[in-house]
């Protein structure tokens, strides 16, 4: 009876915990400051040495990724014998588990997990139509992501990189550049009641996790690769001219480029956290 009551009350306090409110996860102070960084970034590599990096013609993806994990664990257990004399001849003796390790347990879980994508261009950012975006960005609330990302300094020391090493024979494609909190807490306890026949004893223990992801993706804005003409071949067995050359336009979305390669991103981040 007393394993079947902890079961009972240890699923009944086990809740799926909350989404992360401003205070633990500000999202409009981190995606200000984000889509500040980049302002600047862009506006550096928009300079004449930088020219060969296109700054105005990148597509940008800003997605944030919270997730929260709660876990309670907690059972009982008892030993006991038939008698209270130390020198009796004859007497039982029975468990339930053993002392740290009770005879009954129960091990509850809850995961709350969600995502949101902003998406923006490298040409907006600059020009900054009506003075939407406020730089710096002024908030009582103090975060890790709202603190200096380094994205600018990393896109810089790319291009830098790309026209010293390689010039024209390369181009830089689809950049990504992500940022990862984790945070644990965890606490536990236990007791152990003794009495003349024996004792009861019980452990209950519990964590929260709280693991906050912001990745930043880049594409290239492009709307087509070129134009392409394709010759048809004869009609049947009749190996006369065919028809006139045909034009053909190639065109590449951007836009599912970029979602590619933030969903892949996405999951290489996954795996890349999976235990070990």
């Amino acid at each position: 009876m007393v394993v079947v009551a902890s079961a009972v009350w240890i699923g009944g306090c086990s809740i799926i915990p909350p989404t992360l409110d401003d205070t633990s996860l500000p999202v409009r102070e981190i995606l200000q400051h984000t889509a500040c960084e980049l302002r600047y970034a862009f506006v550096k590599l928009s300079e004449p040495q930088y020219a060969s990096f296109k700054a105005n013609k990148w597509l940008v993806a800003i997605k944030l990724s919270p997730k929260t994990d709660s876990e309670i664990n907690g059972g009982v257990g008892s030993t006991g014998k038939s008698t209270t004399l130390s020198a009796a001849r004859y007497f039982n003796s029975w468990a339930l588990g053993s002392v740290g390790a009770p005879g009954g347990a129960v091990d509850a879980k809850g995961t709350r997990d969600v995502s949101i994508t902003f998406k923006t261009s490298s040409k907006e950012l600059i020009s900054n139509p009506r003075n939407q975006l406020i730089c710096p960005v002024d908030s009582p609330r103090a975060h890790v992501l709202t603190e200096h990302l380094g994205i600018g300094e990393w896109l810089v020391r790319l291009v830098e990189a790309k026209d010293t090493a390689m010039g024209s024979l390369a181009k830089l494609d689809s950049p990504t550049y992500s940022s990862q909190i984790f945070v644990k807490f965890g606490g536990n306890g236990s007791f152990t009641y003794t009495f003349p026949f024996g004792a009861a004893f019980g452990a209950l223990s519990g964590s929260y996790d709280m693991d906050e992801t912001l990745l930043i993706t880049l594409s290239p804005d492009t709307t087509s690769s070129g134009t392409l003409v394709v010759q048809t071949l004869p009609v049947g067995g009749n190996f006369k001219d065919g028809p006139d050359r045909v034009t053909v336009i190639s065109r590449v979305n951007a836009q599912e480029k970029l979602d590619t390669t933030t969903n892949q991103q996405s999951i290489i981040n996954a795996i890349r956290n999976l235990p070990r």
